[in-house]
């Protein structure tokens, strides 16, 4: 069976790759949400949680390969394990593997922020010590995330692991950026808070073709209507506003979307139906 999905945006190439899988409270997943309403979703275990894919997403330019988000990675305890019902399986370099590739083939990650879910794959341990995993490339971080992420407080050091990050300043590896930028050609960040105060989406561009991964601001297809926020979300009511402008967007301009927790196809299309009163999540086949 195949890990890997692939899609053409213009001249590049579209990765959904795989890091393993976890489970999260569905409480802290769906927020607000009751789960009477959300269980008609998605199906919860015996512990209430809810099954996470990580899925980073790897863009192939004519000059680069840049991976957005790696993924969980493997350095938790065994009680993290039990506590998110962690699977390693199938990984990132089983992922990387299938189309020819390793992690020395990377030579820029961006990170939509630094929770552990999204940047634990950027570390790895290697004869007792915890290095790289892409020694080869540059990883770009918003400069206020790195700050947030570098000094977490009593309500997010639970979701910033420092061994996932600090390794790789020490390496000379990061480069730190400042609001919306470019990171190459056909690659872009946008600042949208929200989910943290300094997350950002990530744009890939090419003869006029729009790709967006989202990140956390909208994890799932689970949670494509408007008020459908995140327990971890730190600023809900930002989330909200910021997606009603970037839906809006991705409809005029017809991008391809990549969520980065789905369990099913990550690639689809933001649709609105025909009243205009919902917003759904086309999927690309």
């Amino acid at each position: 069976m195949k890990i890997v999905k692939k899609v053409k945006l213009g001249d590049f190439e579209l990765f959904s790759l795989r890091d393993g899988e976890f489970w999260l409270d569905g409480g802290g997943f769906f927020g607000v949400v009751p789960k009477v309403i959300w269980q008609k979703l998605t199906t919860p275990d015996e512990l209430n949680r809810v099954k996470l894919n990580s899925n980073p997403l790897l863009v192939k330019t004519d000059k680069h390969n840049v991976l957005i988000d790696p993924g969980l990675g493997n350095k938790y305890s065994a009680k993290q394990q039990k506590i998110f019902k962690i699977k390693y399986q199938p990984t990132l370099e089983n992922s990387l593997a299938e189309i020819g590739m390793t992690a020395d083939d990377i030579d820029i990650i961006v990170a939509t922020h630094l929770h552990f879910d999204h940047v634990g794959a950027c570390t790895k341990i290697e004869n007792g010590k915890i290095v790289p995993t892409f020694k080869n490339a540059i990883h770009y971080f918003q400069k206020n995330e790195w700050e947030d992420a570098t000094h977490p407080n009593e309500r997010t050091k639970g979701t910033y692991f420092l061994e996932n990050y600090l390794p790789l300043m020490e390496a000379g590896l990061v480069k730190l950026i400042e609001e919306n930028v470019k990171i190459v050609p056909g690659i872009s960040v946008e600042i949208t808070g929200g989910h943290t105060q300094y997350h950002q989406i990530v744009f890939a561009k090419s003869n006029g073709k729009i790709a967006s991964y989202w990140g956390g601001i909208l994890p799932a297809v689970t949670h494509i209507k408007i008020p459908y926020t995140m327990g971890f979300d730190l600023y809900p009511v930002e989330i909200m506003q910021k997606r009603k402008e970037l839906y809006k967007r991705a409809i005029a301009e017809n991008w391809l979307v990549c969520l980065e927790h789905e369990v099913e196809n990550p690639f689809g299309y933001i649709r609105l139906t025909e009243d205009g009163k919902n917003y759904y999540f086309e999927k690309k086949m």
